[in-house]
């Protein structure tokens, strides 16, 4: 028997000499993001047959990470107290940190984008704080519209009583284009903004949900190329049907949440902005609060006529606040001021504002923040 092991181990060239002897190369741990005092946070990325990396970042700023002799790319930055949005670029191809189990997913992607933290005072919204937090939940169900099994995400807010005599309020609040239901939980932190909020006695005790905001999925499907306008009509149309016909119901099953329009808001960010606006100001009748966080209006039919046929002046007896805000460096910026422009025409009444920020979850949590401190207040 040693003899047929001895031989088996000569043919692969090992002796039992070396077979002892041999031993895996100590693997090299990065630290990555290491975040440092007063906000310095330095990217590392280990690739030593790499020809260039870059660090990518929402504001879209040439970001050219250094190598070492040991192979290791880096990149140092002063950072702001935030959560930031990244990937690598290593000669084209792009990926998250794989030294950082932080991460956002993407729909129909095996990879998603990293989440740099860089903690900040309590005060912040989306820090966590000593208070009662709510639960996070998440629902899977057949949609029988799109033709696919799909998923929403549920908050409850901090001692959710499904006995309570008042029913809660909902806020239905979209993600946007590549995301999927677990983004304004990952990145956008909402369910710590509202455990905040709440215990501060800013915000109404409410129901958040997420539902998937895609009615043609397979538009993203890797190598389904660019968006068509076929494509994205249809992916409006059967998300909007699904969305009212489908989730609104099952939340009102599940949940102890009110069943009329005073009990419900709706919001979202780049395509969930534009579907928000396009569910909320077409259909009136079930939403008294209605926002646009950097809305993807461009999605939408450039023809506003016909994307709102029914929209006029008499909307503004109808719901007690449209509220749309966008960053002044955003790349939707003249789109949106297009889009308020429109409104304007129609005479609708509306809050716009413009913020300080690019296209990111750095101007929607404060968005988020913001908007949810004036719903369900009567």
């Amino acid at each position: 028997m040693k003899k047929i092991i001895a031989t088996i181990l000569f043919s692969l060239g090992v002796g039992f000499a070396g077979a002892q002897s041999i031993k895996n190369p100590a693997p090299i741990l990065l630290k990555s993001p290491e975040v440092g005092a007063e906000g310095k946070v330095t990217f590392r990325f280990l690739a030593p047959n790499a020809k260039k990396v870059m660090l990518i970042m929402d504001d879209a700023k040439i970001r050219p990470m250094l190598k070492d002799t040991a192979g290791i790319w880096t990149f140092s930055e002063q950072l702001s107290p935030d959560l930031y949005r990244y990937t690598f670029a290593v000669d084209g191809n792009v990926l998250p940190d794989p030294n950082n189990p932080l991460i956002k997913p993407l729909f129909k992607r095996a990879l998603g984008q990293s989440l740099a933290h860089v903690p900040g005072p309590k005060t912040l919204s989306w820090e966590l704080n000593n208070v009662p937090h709510g639960i996070l939940s998440q629902h899977f169900y057949k949609s029988e519209i799109v033709g696919d099994d799909r998923d929403f995400r549920v908050y409850t807010p901090p001692g959710y009583n499904p006995n309570r005599k008042e029913p809660y309020p909902v806020l239905y609040l979209f993600h946007g284009i590549t995301d999927e239901t677990s983004a304004w939980s990952t990145a956008g932190r909402e369910n710590v903004i509202l455990d905040n909020l709440i215990a501060q006695g800013k915000a109404k005790e409410m129901i958040i949900v997420n539902t998937l905001g895609y009615g043609a999925p397979e538009m993203l499907e890797p190598g389904a190329g660019p968006y068509s306008k076929a494509a994205l009509k249809k992916n409006e149309e059967l998300f909007v049907s699904s969305f009212i016909k489908e989730v609104i119901p099952a939340i009102e099953k599940l949940y102890h949440v009110g069943k009329t329009k005073k009990y419900r808001a709706v919001a979202g960010l780049s395509m969930g902005g534009g579907q928000s606006l396009d569910v909320g100001l077409n259909h009136p009748e079930l939403f008294t609060y209605v926002a646009g966080f950097s809305s993807a209006v461009i999605l939408l039919d450039p023809d506003y006529e016909k994307a709102f046929p029914k929209l006029n002046a008499s909307i503004n007896k109808e719901l007690k606040l449209i509220w749309i805000s966008i960053g002044k460096d955003d790349f939707l910026i003249e789109s949106n001021r297009k889009y308020k422009a429109w409104l304007e025409s129609k005479n609708i009444k509306f809050y716009y504002n413009e913020t300080e920020g690019v296209h990111s979850y750095n101007v929607w949590r404060r968005y988020l923040t913001d908007f949810s401190q004036l719903i369900f207040k009567d």
